[in-house]
């Protein structure tokens, strides 16, 4: 029972908790399945926040764990620094001293 003054009369009557529940519009399945979405796109953006986004050429706090997350999925995909710097080196090379016209004929 809740008590309330009013003018120096007490009134007491019980509380009615059915007047204080929130009642929710959508069913429990769609409520378990708002929440799992909703756990599923937190997990998303925090995961891209932390190893995709690029926060500028400055050290930030993420740098050694985004270079970590790298090259371990270079590693994965079967790509190798050294072998990747040579053949920047060569495509940069061939940029420069082009051999072809583009159709595979030499000039």
């Amino acid at each position: 029972y809740s008590y309330i003054t009013s003018l120096s009369t007490i009134h007491q009557y019980p509380i009615d908790i059915t007047d204080h529940i929130a009642i929710m519009p959508i069913s429990e399945k769609a409520q378990r399945a708002w929440k799992a979405g909703t756990a599923v796109i937190t997990a998303w953006t925090a995961f891209y926040g932390l190893f995709y986004i690029d926060y500028g050429p400055h050290e930030h706090c993420f740098s050694d764990v985004q270079r970590w997350y790298r090259r371990k999925i270079d590693g994965m995909l079967g790509i190798d620094d050294k072998a990747l710097k040579k053949r920047i080196a060569r495509d940069d090379g061939e940029r420069r001293n082009p051999t072809t016209d583009g159709i595979g004929e030499e000039q």
